[in-house]
Parts: C-alpha cells; sequence; structure tokens
C-alpha cells in the first residue's frame, strides 16, 4: 500500500482533504480493485491519526469518506474449496506448498499462524497456537489425514513446520507468490475452479463444521474467533438441507402429530 502511495511522498499532511482522499480511492480502485483502494484508505487514515495526535492536522479527512463496496453481483470472494478440489490441490502441489495448504485445510488457521507454526507446536498429538490476529489460544486435535501427511513431508532444518525448498521458513509474501503461480497453472489445467484462495480454506472448515451439526459457538471455537459474527457468516453458505430434514419431522405446529 505504501508503494501506491509513493508519488504521495512529498504531500504534507494539512493538504489532504476528503475530496482528494475519494478521488484517490477512486483511481486506485479502477486501477488495482476494490480491496487495494480501502487498504489505501486505511493507510492514509493510520498516517493522518498520528498527525492529529502530534497537532499536524485537526481533523481525520479519510473519516467519513466511504469504502468502495463490493458489487453484489461479484461471485463471494474466498468461497468454500469443494472435497474434489482439496483432494485435487494436495495431489498436485509440490510438497513444500502442499504442507501449509494441508495444514490450513484441517485446521482453519490463517495464512500468517500456518507459516508461522513451530515444530514445538505439535505435541500429545495436538497443534497448540495462540493466534495472531485474536491472540486466542488454540489447541487442536491433529486430523488422523493431517498426521499422514506430515509424516510423509521431508524433514528439514527450519524451526517451522513449513519450509522452503531451501529449508528456510516461508515470508508470507514468498509462500503467496509461489501459490499464486501453482494455483494458476491448475486453473489453466481445469484442474480446479474460479475463486480458489488460501483463506478460503478457513471458510471450508468453517462450512464442513456447521454441515456436520456442530454449533456456531463450536465453530467460534475450533476457529479462534472472539465473536460469534464469522461463524454465523459460514453458516450462511453451509448445506444444511438434511438438517431443515430433521426439523420438518418435529415442526408441528397444529399438534397433529403429537396426537397421532
Amino acid at each position: 500500500m505504501m508503494d501506491l502511495l509513493k508519488p504521495l511522498d512529498e504531500m504534507p499532511l494539512a493538504e489532504l482533504s476528503p475530496q482528494f482522499i475519494a478521488g484517490l480511492r477512486d483511481r486506485i480502485a479502477e486501477k488495482h480493485g476494490r480491496r487495494q483502494a480501502n487498504y489505501v484508505m486505511a493507510v492514509v487514515s493510520v498516517a493522518c491519526e498520528h498527525g492529529k495526535e502530534h497537532g499536524i492536522v485537526r481533523d481525520n479527512p479519510v473519516k467519513g469518506v466511504k469504502r468502495v463496496k463490493r458489487s453484489r453481483s461479484a461471485p463471494p470472494a474466498n468461497r468454500p474449496w469443494t472435497i474434489e478440489e482439496c483432494r485435487t490441490v494436495l495431489a498436485e502441489l509440490p510438497y513444500q506448498l502442499k504442507l501449509p495448504v494441508g495444514l490450513a485445510m484441517f485446521t482453519g488457521l490463517r495464512k500468517g499462524d500456518v507459516l508461522a507454526l513451530k515444530k514445538s507446536a505439535i505435541r500429545e498429538g495436538r497443534i497448540w497456537r495462540r493466534t495472531n490476529k485474536t491472540g486466542q489460544e488454540l489447541s487442536l486435535p491433529i486430523h488422523p489425514d493431517l498426521a499422514q501427511l506430515l509424516k510423509q513431508s521431508p524433514q528439514h532444518i527450519a524451526i517451522t513446520i513449513a519450509a522452503t525448498t531451501s529449508a528456510t521458513p516461508w515470508t508470507e509474501s514468498g509462500f503467496n507468490s509461489s501459490f499464486i503461480k501453482a494455483m494458476g497453472a491448475l486453473k489453466r489445467a481445469g484442474k480446479i475452479g474460479d475463486g480458489l484462495t488460501f483463506h478460503g480454506l478457513r471458510h471450508t472448515v468453517g462450512t464442513l463444521l456447521i454441515e456436520a451439526g456442530f454449533d456456531i459457538d463450536t465453530v467460534r471455537r475450533w476457529l479462534g474467533q472472539k465473536t460469534l459474527a464469522m461463524a454465523i457468516h459460514y453458516s450462511e453458505t453451509a448445506d444444511t438441507s438434511q438438517r431443515m430434514r430433521e426439523v420438518i419431522e418435529k415442526l408441528d405446529p397444529l399438534g397433529s402429530k403429537s396426537r397421532t
């Protein structure tokens, strides 16, 4: 985001106005997309809040400027992966990418947490982790398929579970580059569908837990979330048709079922 703002390096904060911010937002959105534009606004807002604290500006000009909304016709972001896509990706990816993808696929951990997981985090048949984003302490039992993947992965000297081919911990930018290239190749080969993202694996785990009948609070706790909001979001995309059939078997507004 700072690279996108490079042309403004010499611009005093006091010269920023809501109108200028809105124009900047629109130009970046047109060239780089909605998310980039909104992230840039967030970065400028941090700079302006710093300026307020030090008496450089009186108000934050970003406040009140609307973020770019997601189009209703746009496909869902970070959609859940299908079971077939999960199988295909694990079968096709090289081991240095397969292991972090597998960790996310069976735990729902965010990318930053997956790449930072140390070997010492695995003990007593569980993965222990304090999440970067929420600070929640997790203790997740290791799924048998994940245990097999960990067992088959080549040994390396890096302190982290996942590592590059050079046996060094992944940087997030380095992993992103390799992951995007590999997924792009699979998509061009017709082996996976559109819209597969790494964060979509977190949505996959949340959705599968809802479909398996677990309550919202259990999903929240497994994923290390402080609130129920995102767990509720996963329930909206889950296939709950079987549970709805169970509901209709017990729903009895007129008491006719109880009479029989």
